[in-house]
């Protein structure tokens, strides 16, 4: 019998258990920003574990990735979130297919150099529901590239961003790539996140940057996100199904304790959604990319349910927690914590619910 709904549904992976050892041993110092989310990108590159998938499913391995993921989240969100950050890149880039992708992939694939998911504002600018937050200038040779991108995470110095820009004299939609070492890109003051410090997420003011048109992934900005979309969803999702997993372990495991039975029925009518789930991702995984390809409504509500499945395991695990949930470094506080970001991460809960009600 499977241990837990990841294991049920998701394919097995071989994560090295010396390596989940250590992102258990540092998730206090990562979430608390003293340790840094990309420590592990080496070692999973090196075991190939980042790539899985890339791009549409080209391989059928995405459920693999999402397991990956998944099962990182479960110890720490924010080794899962940089890992989704990370992997995104890998999939735009793949997807792009150009001489400047292929050539940043490779250090991205061994996980030495970090990518950027800087795309929050090109989804919303696909979905209908904004603009973007850069504007680019034709110039001899490629862009002049300015603006403020208002929130990415794995802003390390020798990371690579992609995001979209606006071409300001025919308003043309790209994506775009360049690193942030690049004259013109500056990156935030850090911030004092309520938790996930260790994912380097702040700000990138970017001023007259030279963007050379090689490093344009795409001027097929529909087709570009419309392919690219589910992956997105689906990886975002699986971090959320990894700390639901996790907090769902711990307040069973609690159900004893004093008057806790008293949340049982909210326990496994939360469990109940959550087999449901996992089940419905690990479908819609296996079959992007294929004739049979997953309807984007229902990604999308995907999305959305396993945020708040997510939110609502570990609400649950704070109150049989009892009073060391209210511990800042207590691993029930730190999952509490990581949760009240799901709903605000982009694609936001709003969003994804202005996208279902639309019929985006």
């Amino acid at each position: 019998m499977a241990n837990t709904v990841l294991d049920k549904y998701l394919p097995p992976v071989d994560l090295p258990e010396d390596l989940l050892d250590e992102v258990r041993e540092h998730a206090t110092a990562v979430d608390s920003g003293d340790s840094l989310a990309r420590a592990v990108l080496p070692r999973l590159g090196a075991a190939g574990l980042i790539g899985l998938g890339a791009p549409n499913n080209r391989d059928g391995s995405l459920p693999s990735q999402v397991a990956v993921i998944a099962h990182l989240a479960g110890i720490s969100l924010s080794v899962a979130f940089g890992l989704w950050g990370h992997r995104m890149s890998i999939e735009y880039l793949s997807l792009a297919g150009t001489d400047f992708a292929q050539h940043q992939l490779a250090e991205l694939l061994e996980g030495t150099k970090p990518g950027i998911s800087g795309m929050a504002s090109a989804f919303r600018a696909f979905a209908g529901a904004g603009p973007v937050d850069l504007e680019a200038q034709r110039t001899e040779g490629g862009f002049r590239i300015s603006g403020t991108v208002p929130w990415a995470s794995n802003l390390y110095e020798d990371a690579l961003l992609v995001t979209a820009a606006r071409v300001a004299d025919d308003g043309d939609l790209i994506v775009i790539a360049f690193p942030l070492t690049a004259p013109g890109v500056r990156v935030g003051k850090d911030l004092d996140l309520l938790a996930l410090k260790g994912t380097a997420s702040t700000y990138v003011t970017v001023e007259d940057v030279f963007l050379p048109e090689e490093q344009v992934l795409s001027h097929e900005f529909r087709e570009f996100m419309g392919t690219c979309r589910p992956s997105f969803g689906l990886l975002q999702s699986s971090f959320c199904l990894g700390l639901a997993q996790a907090s769902l372990d711990n307040a069973q495991a609690r159900l004893d304790k004093g008057l806790n039975n008293m949340f049982a029925t909210d326990i496994r009518q939360a469990a109940d959604r959550l087999d449901q789930l996992t089940h419905t991702i690990a479908d819609y995984a296996q079959r992007v990319g294929t004739d049979r390809a997953p309807d984007r409504r229902a990604v999308l509500a995907a999305r959305l349910e396993a945020g708040q499945t997510a939110v609502e395991l570990a609400s649950l695990e704070i109150k049989t927690a009892g009073g060391k949930g209210y511990v800042t470094t207590s691993d029930a506080n730190r999952r509490y914590r990581e949760a009240t970001f799901l709903p605000v991460q982009s694609p936001s809960e709003a969003q994804l619910r202005w996208e279902l009600e639309k019929g985006h």
